[in-house]
């Protein structure tokens, strides 16, 4: 945000849509809240769910239309083991741009085919086209990611106007075999960025590939369609989350929330 307003950026909003819980109280969890003070910063929830041409013909996609608003986009992932995706990197990143509960309806959609999947964040990734996507490694999770994995302390942040050539990156990094990671494959596969590590121009103090580790955990693979009865319980935690604990955390802290 800092940098943003030294470039005389006057209108800065973090967005997401949280498949589980309010982007408040995700926000307030993540620490984000100080931004609005100290920044000026809008915390947002995406909205207007919109299609748009999808070269995999994936039914009922949709994402955040409220992009159109906003002359830039930033891509701001966490590095993350990925149970079905095997890793959450910039590409896979971009799926939280289709909002809520439309995510594991559309992992159902693609009947378990992970390639297919990974195809259609290629598609996301082509509409939205992020300006810059930044990659925060400070502290990654490993293991079985993204709900139950465990924190890695790999230290290592990266930016890149290339989304693939940064996740492949990471992936080195990480010593993940890049065709193990589905949204990295279809990439490759759709001739989206820069597939070949070895023409790709890295920058910084030091030659990356001291910065590689050994010991990162990676996740024990499952299938990426949901079990109906799931979805269903995932929907009944998020009404309670939304219409019970929330409201009842917020009158704990003393603060109104009937307006």
């Amino acid at each position: 945000c800092q940098v943003l307003k030294d470039l005389s950026v006057s209108h800065i909003v973090i967005s997401d849509s949280p498949a589980l819980g309010s982007l408040s109280a995700v926000s307030r969890k993540a620490g984000y809240t100080f931004l609005k003070k100290k920044y000026g910063v809008q915390i947002l929830p995406l909205s207007n769910p919109i299609t748009f041409e999808n070269i995999e013909q994936v039914p009922h996609l949709k994402i955040a239309g409220c992009l159109q608003h906003y002359d830039r986009i930033i891509n701001l992932p966490k590095v993350k083991s990925h149970c079905q995706m095997t890793m959450t990197l910039c590409i896979k990143n971009l799926f939280g741009l289709v909002i809520g509960k439309r995510k594991p309806a559309l992992h159902c959609l693609v009947k378990n085919d992970k390639l297919k999947f990974g195809k259609m964040l290629i598609d996301i990734a082509r509409h939205v086209n992020p300006c810059l996507s930044i990659v925060d490694g400070i502290e990654a999770m490993q293991g079985q990611g993204p709900i139950n994995g465990t924190p890695y302390p790999l230290g290592v942040m990266g930016a890149s106007q290339d989304m693939t050539a940064l996740d492949l990156v990471f992936t080195h990094l990480l010593q993940i075999p890049p065709e193990k990671v589905y949204s990295l494959e279809a990439a490759r596969i759709k001739q989206f960025g820069q597939s070949n590590i070895e023409d790709i121009i890295i920058s910084g103090v030091m030659d990356y590939r001291s910065l590689a580790v050994e010991d990162f955990k990676k996740a024990y693979p499952l299938d990426i369609s949901f079990n109906p009865l799931r979805l269903i319980k995932s929907f009944v935690k998020q009404i309670y989350e939304l219409r019970i604990k929330e409201p009842l955390t917020m009158k704990v802290s003393g603060k109104d929330i009937s307006h």
